[in-house]
């Protein structure tokens, strides 16, 4: 029978691989790969500045404060769709302004996460930028085989789960796992 162990970033007890490296044995979700060993993601990182488009008010607040409250970001700048993201994140590249991360809603009116997270990278591409800029995509809906493609087309991504049923506090300790992932890709 499969090992099975809960992944943060499901939101579920799921079945787990593993891959060997330099003689180390790591544990990953088979759902959306994520590292499942909690002892080498606990170092948060430091984000200077934090994009985040989501079309739910109360979850930007969520997130914004606690990304700022755990000091793990110094700003976070949220737009209410896709569109409005683009129009954040392109003048902040134009201006050479740092962003550190980039979270987008899967579904959102007007521009979706996945689109608009495609036009990023043509953008960063377009724009000549050396260091892409990590994504995070939060959604209600499993990480399936159409999503594990994109996190690989859009790398360095993530994903996350909001879970049906997530307290505030689940829910950032979720993200605290993640994104210490995701900045140290």
């Amino acid at each position: 029978m499969p090992k099975r162990a809960y992944c943060p970033s499901c939101a579920e007890e799921v079945e787990v691989f593993v891959t060997i490296a330099e003689g180390n044995e790591t544990p990953h979700c088979s759902q959306c790969g994520l590292l499942l060993d909690p002892s080498k993601s606990r170092v948060q990182p430091k984000l200077q500045t934090v994009v985040l488009a989501d079309d739910s008010s109360s979850l930007r607040t969520v997130v914004s404060e606690f990304l700022k409250s755990r000091g793990i970001a110094q700003e976070v700048i949220t737009t209410e769709d896709g569109k409005q993201f683009l129009a954040v994140i392109t003048q902040m590249l134009r201006q050479k302004k740092p962003v550190s991360l980039a979270i987008l809603d899967v579904n959102m009116p007007v521009l979706d996460g996945i689109n608009a997270a495609k036009t990023l990278r043509a953008v960063e591409e377009g724009m000549r930028v050396a260091k892409k800029i990590p994504i995070l995509f939060f959604s209600v809906v499993r990480a399936d085989e159409h999503m594990k493609k994109l996190l690989d087309f859009v790398k360095p991504a993530a994903y996350l789960n909001k879970g049906k049923n997530a307290s505030p506090s689940e829910l950032a300790e979720r993200l605290s796992q993640i994104l210490a992932q995701l900045i140290k890709k």
